[in-house]
């Protein structure tokens, strides 16, 4: 008799986003694999550019791959949970883990991902993190 050794499925990471802010009402819409796959912006845990393209990773740990630039996704994203915090990165601020922000301008998300913050933009965004925290408590 030979044993069969299951892996069980990694669960999805879980966002902490304000009381007053709407769930699931944006969605958009992914070409993968020659068909159309419907993502909602609150599953979104960050987005990284490379060149024309953007990998978008998603809380179930998924990864796609999208021929728009970060910059088009920038202009449509809501800006109060989204922001970018490296030419080739935009995070969602309800994935970012409680305290966890290094001297070394790393950022860890939820999904044990290390994002890299932009020399230029640190105090800003040491600042927008902690307001979001605030206004989660």
């Amino acid at each position: 008799m030979e044993a069969k050794f299951i892996t069980p499925p990694t669960p999805a990471v879980t966002p902490h986003y304000p009381a007053s802010y709407t769930r699931n009402a944006n969605r958009i819409a992914l070409p993968y694999l020659n068909r159309t796959v419907m993502v909602s912006v609150d599953d979104i845990v960050c987005l990284e550019g490379e060149g024309n393209y953007t990998f978008i990773h998603t809380r179930d740990r998924r990864k796609y791959l999208v021929s728009k630039t970060l910059k088009e996704f920038e202009k449509t994203l809501d800006s109060s949970i989204f922001i970018r915090i490296h030419k080739s990165n935009i995070i969602n601020l309800a994935y970012v883990q409680h305290g966890v922000f290094a001297r070394d301008r790393i950022i860890r998300m939820a999904d044990n991902r290390e994002v890299t913050i932009s020399r230029r933009r640190m105090r800003e965004i040491t600042q927008i993190m902690n307001q979001y925290q605030e206004y989660l408590n």
